[in-house]
This record gives C-alpha cells, sequence and structure tokens, in this order.
C-alpha cells in the first residue's frame, strides 16, 4: 500500500509538471486567438521560445507566420526577431544552411534598428551556427562580439547562453579552465534568475570539460543533474545531450552495456526532434562500440548512417571522427588500401580546417574588438570636447547680450581665447593619443600576423609528412610478412616524405640564419651558362617524372660576377618551381642572353599563372598564392624570398611576367664581369 501510494504522487508531480508546461502553452494559445498586429507576433515569439526544444516542426510553423506578419507591418525590429528565432529552430534541427542564411538577415536588420539586444542576440546565435560547422575562429568572433555587448544590458537568459557558447569554443580548444570559468558564471547566473532551461544546458557543459579531461565521476554527476531537470521541465534538446554525455562517459569507462542504453534514449529524443547532428553522433558512437567488439558489419552500417547525416549538415567535427573511425576499421578488416584513402580524407579535412580556423587566432579577435572599442571610446571623447566648445560659444553670446560694457565683453574675450588654446591643445593632445595607439596596435597586428604565419606554416606542413610516414608505418606492421613488394612501395614513400620534411626544415631555417646574420658574398667570375645547364641535367629526371620537357638557349660568353653557390641555388629553385607548378606533359623554356651590359636568365613554364594579388606578395616570406603544386609537391612559401635577397646582395634584378591561367616568365639579370 505504501509503495502504490509514493508511485501515485511520483506520477501527480509528473502529470502536475507536464500540466503546468502545457498550461502556459494552451494560454498563449488562447491569447493568439484573440489578438493582431504587433501584438499577435510577440505572442508567436513566445509560442517559438516555448516550443523549439519540444516541438521544432511546430516552432518552425510559427516562425514563418511570424515573419510573415512582420513583413506586413513593416516593423523590422520584430521582423529581425521572427528570423532569428527560425534561424534558432534550423540550428537545433541541425539544418545549419538554412539557419546560417535566415540569421544573417536577422542581423542585417537589427543593425539597422541600432538595438543592442537585437544585434547581439543575432551575433549569438551566428557564432553558435558557426561552431556546429566547425568555423571555430568565426564562432568566437561572434560570440566574442555578443558577449561583449550583453555585459553591457540587464542580464538575462540569452547572457546565459553567450557565456556557454563561448566556453564551448575554449573548451574545444582544450582550454579548459577558461572553458570552466565561462559555464561556472553561467550556472551562477541560471540559478539567480531561477532559469531551468540555461541551468540545465550549463549543467551538461560543464560534465562535458570534466569528460574531455577524463573525470568521469565528475562528469557523471553534472550529467545526471542536467538530465534530471530537462527531464522535469520537458527540454528533450537537454535530456538528449544529457543521455549522449552519460553514454560517453560510461563508454570511456567499460560500461558499454549501460552506455549503449544511455545512447539509444538520446537518439530516440534526438530523432523526436529532429536533431540531425545529434543523431550523427550517436550512431558515430554505436559504431565505435561495434568496432570494438569486432562487430565489423554492424560498426560499418551505425558508421555509414553517421557519415550521410554529416555529410549532409556540413558538420566537419563530425565528418573527420567518421573519417578516422572508417580508417581504423578497414584497418582491422586488413583492406589497407581503403584505410590508407580515409586517413589522407582525414588528414586534409584536418589541414583544411586548421587553416581556415588559424587565420584568426582568439587572442587575435579579443585584440581587435579591444582595438574598435579604443577607437569608439576616442571619437566619443572628441564629441565631447566639440559639445564643450559650442557650449562655451553659447555662454559667450548669451553674456556678450546681457553684459554690454566693452570691458566684460573684452575680459571674456580674452578668457574665450584661453579656452579655445587649452581646447586646442587637448584636442592635438587626444589626436596624438590616437594615432600612436593605432600604430601601436598596427605593430603589434604585423607582429603578431607574422608570427602566426610561422606556426601556420610548421602546424600545416611539417604535419602532412609525419602523419603520412605514421600512416604508411602502421600499414607496414601489417602487411610485411604477407608482401614483400608492398613493403617496398610503403617504405619509398615513407623516404620521400622524410625528404620532403627535411627539405622545409632546411628552408626554414635557412631563412632564420639569413634574418640574423645577412648574406656573406665570395664573389668570383662565375660563367652563368654552366651554371644553368649543370641545373638543367640536375632536375632532368624530376621533369621526366612528370613528362616536362625542357628547351634551353644557352648564350656561352655570359660570365658574371657573383657568388657561386648562390647563383647555383637561384637557379635551382626557379627551376624546381617550374616544374613544381606545371602540369604533366608540358614544356618550360630557358634561354640566357647578353643584352648589352646585362646577363638576362628567362625560365617560362605553362603553369597555372599568376594573378595580380599573387605577384604583389610573391617574394614576401610564407605566403601561401593561389598556385598549388600539380604533382602533391610541398611548398612553404620560403624559396622565392630567399630568392630575392640574394639577387639584391650581388646587386642583381629578379622580376615576372604572368597571367592568371597562362603561365609565368620568371626572370633575372647580372652584370657581365669586366
Amino acid at each position: 500500500m505504501e509503495k502504490l501510494t509514493i508511485c501515485f504522487f511520483i506520477f501527480l508531480a509528473s502529470f502536475s509538471i507536464g500540466y503546468c508546461e502545457n498550461s502556459k502553452v494552451d494560454k498563449l494559445h488562447e491569447l493568439l486567438s484573440h489578438s493582431e498586429g504587433e501584438e499577435r507576433v510577440r505572442i508567436l515569439h513566445e509560442l517559438i521560445l516555448e516550443l523549439w526544444l519540444t516541438n521544432p516542426v511546430k516552432a518552425e510553423e510559427y516562425a514563418f507566420n511570424s515573419i510573415e506578419l512582420s513583413k506586413k507591418l513593416n516593423n523590422k525590429e520584430l521582423q529581425s526577431i521572427s528570423l532569428r528565432l527560425l534561424g534558432g529552430v534550423y540550428t537545433y534541427k541541425g539544418n545549419y544552411d538554412l539557419s546560417l542564411s535566415y540569421t544573417m538577415n536577422s542581423l542585417e536588420l537589427a543593425y539597422q534598428t541600432a538595438d543592442t539586444v537585437i544585434i547581439s542576440s543575432a551575433l549569438n546565435n551566428l557564432g553558435f551556427i558557426h561552431y556546429n560547422l566547425g568555423n571555430y575562429s568565426e564562432a568566437f568572433d561572434n560570440c566574442y562580439r555578443a558577449l561583449k555587448l550583453k555585459r553591457k544590458i540587464k542580464p538575462d537568459y540569452s547572457l546565459s547562453y553567450v557565456l556557454n557558447n563561448v566556453g564551448l569554443i575554449h573548451l574545444k580548444f582544450k582550454e579548459f579552465n577558461t572553458a570552466e570559468n565561462y559555464f561556472t558564471e553561467a550556472l551562477e547566473l541560471s540559478r539567480a534568475i531561477n532559469d531551468m532551461n540555461t541551468l540545465a544546458y550549463s549543467l551538461s557543459n560543464v560534465g562535458h570539460t570534466y569528460l574531455a579531461q577524463d573525470k568521469f565521476t565528475e562528469a557523471e554527476n553534472y550529467f545526471k543533474q542536467s538530465a534530471e531537470i530537462a527531464k522535469k521541465y520537458n527540454y528533450k534538446k537537454w535530456q538528449a545531450m544529457a543521455y549522449s554525455g552519460l553514454g560517453k562517459t560510461y563508454f570511456h569507462t567499460e560500461s558499454a552495456a549501460i552506455s549503449k542504453a544511455q545512447f539509444m534514449q538520446a537518439l530516440h529524443l534526438r530523432e523526436e526532434i529532429k536533431d540531425l547532428k545529434g543523431i550523427s553522433e550517436i550512431y558515430y558512437y554505436l559504431s565505435k562500440m561495434n568496432s570494438i567488439s569486432s562487430e565489423l558489419d554492424s560498426a560499418f552500417y551505425y558508421l555509414n548512417i553517421s557519415h550521410d547525416i554529416a555529410s549532409q549538415i556540413q558538420a566537419k567535427d563530425r565528418l573527420l571522427e567518421n573519417y578516422d573511425l572508417y580508417k581504423k576499421i578497414y584497418f582491422q578488416k586488413k583492406q589497407f588500401d581503403s584505410a590508407f584513402f580515409f586517413q589522407n580524407l582525414y588528414v586534409n579535412l584536418r589541414e583544411a580546417q586548421f587553416e581556415e580556423n588559424s587565420r584568426r587566432s582568439i587572442n587575435g579577435i579579443e585584440l581587435e574588438v579591444r582595438q574598435e572599442e579604443t577607437i569608439n571610446e576616442l571619437a566619443i571623447k572628441e564629441l565631447q570636447l566639440q559639445q564643450k566648445s559650442l557650449q562655451a560659444n553659447f555662454i559667450a553670446l548669451i553674456a556678450a547680450l546681457v553684459l554690454i560694457f566693452a570691458l566684460i565683453i573684452f575680459t571674456y574675450y580674452l578668457k574665450q581665447k584661453k579656452l579655445g588654446k587649452d581646447l586646442a591643445r587637448k584636442n592635438q593632445k587626444i589626436n596624438l593619443q590616437k594615432y600612436e595607439i593605432v600604430l601601436q596596435n598596427n605593430k603589434l597586428n604585423a607582429i603578431n600576423a607574422e608570427k602566426n604565419n610561422i606556426i601556420s606554416v610548421v602546424a600545416h606542413d611539417l604535419k602532412n609528412p609525419l602523419n603520412n610516414i605514421i600512416a604508411l608505418t602502421d600499414v607496414i606492421k601489417l602487411t610485411h610478412e604477407r608482401d614483400n613488394s608492398k613493403t617496398q612501395e610503403y617504405l619509398g614513400m615513407i623516404k620521400d616524405s622524410s625528404y620532403r620534411l627535411i627539405n622545409m626544415v632546411t628552408k626554414i631555417l635557412n631563412t632564420e640564419e639569413i634574418e640574423a646574420q645577412g648574406t656573406k658574398l665570395n664573389l668570383e667570375k662565375v660563367n652563368l651558362a654552366r651554371v644553368i645547364e649543370s641545373t638543367i641535367d640536375r632536375f632532368k629526371l624530376e621533369a621526366s617524372n612528370k613528362k616536362i620537357h625542357i628547351h634551353s638557349s644557352i648564350n656561352e660568353q655570359a660570365i658574371i660576377e657573383a657568388d657561386h653557390s648562390y647563383v647555383e641555388q637561384i637557379m635551382e629553385n626557379l627551376l624546381s618551381n617550374a616544374i613544381k607548378f606545371s602540369p604533366i606533359d608540358k614544356s618550360i623554356f630557358i634561354k640566357l642572353s647578353v643584352q648589352g651590359s646585362k646577363a638576362v636568365c628567362m625560365i617560362k613554364d605553362q603553369g597555372q599563372g599568376l594573378s595580380e594579388s599573387d605577384i604583389s606578395k610573391l617574394f614576401v616570406r610564407y605566403q601561401k598564392l593561389s598556385a598549388t603544386p600539380t604533382g602533391n609537391e610541398t611548398s612553404t612559401g620560403l624559396g622565392l624570398s630567399i630568392v630575392k635577397k640574394y639577387i639584391d646582395a650581388m646587386n642583381g634584378k629578379i622580376w615576372v611576367e604572368s597571367a592568371k591561367g597562362k603561365g609565368a616568365s620568371f626572370f633575372v639579370s647580372f652584370e657581365i664581369a669586366n
């Protein structure tokens, strides 16, 4: 009897909660039936906010209704909010293309309204979309700007969302302490304003922070708290997120049965609300669990579902994990060619994502925002000074009318003159400070950009050969006893990757040595014709591998005074580039002629050519151009900068003539020796 009573009260409590939620929606429906105009749009907005986590299909319908009505009312504020809410619905459904389109339209209208609340909310939504697409620098840019605006207005649930989103980006970069600080601030705000929605979201994010650090007990505790609140208030999105987090936690603690049960609960909820990215994630983990237990057919079945969804919504982080799992499963099946194919897909996507996200670091974005704020503050000070100047002039006019006496007018004139000088000096001082701040910021940005470029080159270009070496070594271990010819093939590929790595490191070190010590010339008479002919001989094999024909016309009388070693490096670099950027079965033309007192060498290829933008940065260090090597060769962006330094040191000249799609002709000239 006692157990029956307890069950009854539990049922009654659950029913009451559900009734309260439905009651609020029912009341809004009742108000909607008697409303018109702007009031009707605002009620539709409230309904969308109530339903987008539990019934996104209905929320989508209401969002379209509110957009149509706000357009008829010609109310840009309501129209912007309606577009943002529709974008939010599509975000939670995993349809990021539509979400991005509607949110961008919302932000455009928000800027027209100049309403801080609307602008900050649209920026936050835009940042969250980019986060889900794997564009983390864009995500942080928008979310950080939203946070700066949100902190200037009264705290509400939307500030908690922004804090969570900024924390998620820091978590993606494994900045655990910073991420936890943002999540904790969001937790405290949610509790202070008694917002259960953002509280459940924040708890789940703290759980993921601990999970990323392998603190499984703490992670389990926060996921359970989030799941309890989300279930109580019927927040299906956060409930599914918490169950999924518990599934990952139990997966790592080798509780396979419990883990799968949690994932299946999460899958049921995510299919109900059509959360595509969440569904893809769960099928990935189901595939991973089956691959560990060597049930490879089931593993492929689940992974194919996950990958189809991830490709559909272009979720880069999901695609990366899927490529990696495909590689591992093919290794288990001893299908090494397929494994190596997915390894290449994984490396290429990761490098593309790294290059995209490393263009602007988090610190760089924060610096940009602070610089904008500094300039805005200086502009405000200038405006205030102008207003003070106008006020002073107005007071002078009133005084002139009231105090007629010449002496008072003269005294006032002297004071005004002094005030004008003081204001002019202050204006001059502020303008000077403003100029110095902008100049200093530009210097810092230039230094930071060069540093980031160096890091990007090392991380981007050196990782690829290393990854290939690692992957090929794995393949050799598995194929050594079975196929000796395959072993030799893979060993050859490892050797090539190693040489590529050594060459890139050597180029970087050469550049740093030139910067530190300058060029040291050993001038002598050099037969330029022989240098070019020996260079052609050394590169004949490399050219023949790509079926490239080298045609030369050499004037044997071209004797110059130069450093023999530097001249060899110049010619090797230019011919190597011509081969590297030429398609298969093309020709390269080399001509050495004497023109007056100059020896002029031309190296012409039939490659992709250079744009005007490419030519402007051709001889600058660490620059990536639009043209790419045609045979998967590497390019550090250092070679031509070194060539330019050598030629300048020997009083020579180098220039290029090219157009996009029409090949490139490089010219080098030196003075003929006396």
